[in-house]
């Protein structure tokens, strides 16, 4: 490794492209159920859009920024630090992404207490599971091990 930091082997690119795409599939989810009529008060685009009074379409280019630009690079931050495997890293990672969802929803209405319903937690943790397994995926062996938390690199 010739004397390279621990964080410089963290590939927010990656991280990145597994937000990408857990943010499709956890969007190909939302919409199959709200089709099927399972998922319609766990929409969270749609509680988005009624939050920040936005149109449906901005609403989901916010879902994907926030999933892609936030919570993959994230993942890939704080990999090295979380429990292995991959695909529980990310759980972890969804986890957070429903409670600051939840904060914020309360926080732009005070006057309505948080919700803690099954469904969106679901969707977060399916999320979450697609995020950390396609990382882990995507990296090589090197930096997977890094993210694992398995090499110290001193620098």
């Amino acid at each position: 490794m010739n004397g390279e930091r621990q964080d410089s082997m963290i590939n927010i690119g990656k991280g990145i492209i597994a937000g990408l795409l857990a943010s499709a599939a956890a969007s190909g989810a939302i919409f199959l159920g709200s089709l099927a009529g399972v998922l319609p008060a766990a929409d969270p685009v749609r509680a988005a859009s009624g939050v920040t009074l936005s149109p449906l379409g901005l609403s989901w280019v916010m879902h994907f920024a926030v999933g892609t630009l936030l919570w993959g690079p994230l993942l890939a931050v704080l990999s090295p630090i979380l429990p292995s495997p991959f695909w529980f890293k990310g759980v972890v990672v969804g986890a957070l992404a429903w409670l600051l969802m939840l904060l914020v929803t309360w926080a732009a209405d005070p006057a309505v207490p948080p919700q803690a319903n099954l469904e969106p937690i679901l969707l977060h943790v399916f999320f979450g599971g697609i995020l950390g397994w396609t990382y882990g995926a995507l990296l090589d062996r090197t930096e997977r091990q890094v993210s694992a938390g398995r090499v110290t690199l001193t620098g």
